[in-house]
């Protein structure tokens, strides 16, 4: 009997332990195939925001964007709308992974790179994103940007539209 008590202790005292985090590690897996941007929201002080992301194009293009990631070599592309004056509808190739900065947090990091998935920035800069949520028919990304030296987040709303992951 005092075994029982003892294990049933110990099962409670593991269960009633804080967890390093309260977002699962995510899997390549789950973002295979291609999603697109449907929502873009900003996060910070009152006011109006211009945020030009990942050094690309103005977040307005971003809405609408197609995104593919294929999850054994970690390539992939996307595709920015064409419609809104400052929007010409262009394409990125890159290569993409999971960071975890060791906060409890996950962030999905990429770099742009050419057909080859060589990096084609010089300096090998690459951009990260804290992953709010990911599962199979969604993610949640928050993109820290500053404007007239003020930081807010673009937290961009992403939903998966096939398992297509056609470069």
């Amino acid at each position: 009997m005092k075994k029982v008590l003892l294990l049933l202790l110990a099962a409670f005292i593991v269960s009633c332990s804080t967890s390093k985090s309260t977002t699962n590690k995510p899997s390549k897996k789950t973002l295979k195939g291609t999603w697109e941007v449907t929502a873009i929201r900003f996060v910070g002080d009152e006011g109006l925001y211009k945020a030009k992301l990942f050094d690309f194009a103005d977040s307005p293009c971003f809405k609408g964007s197609s995104w593919v990631f294929i999850p054994n070599n970690g390539s992939g592309k996307f595709t920015t709308i064409t419609g809104p004056s400052q929007c010409d509808g262009k394409d990125a190739r890159i290569h993409w992974s999971f960071y975890e900065p060791g906060d409890g947090t996950y962030q999905f990091q990429f770099k742009y790179v050419n057909e080859k998935n060589k990096p084609i920035d010089p300096a090998n800069r690459g951009y990260r994103a804290r992953i709010d949520d990911l599962n199979a028919t969604q993610m949640i990304m928050r993109v820290g940007v500053t404007y007239e030296g003020n930081p807010f987040d673009v937290v961009m709303t992403f939903s998966k539209k096939s398992d297509d992951i056609t470069l």
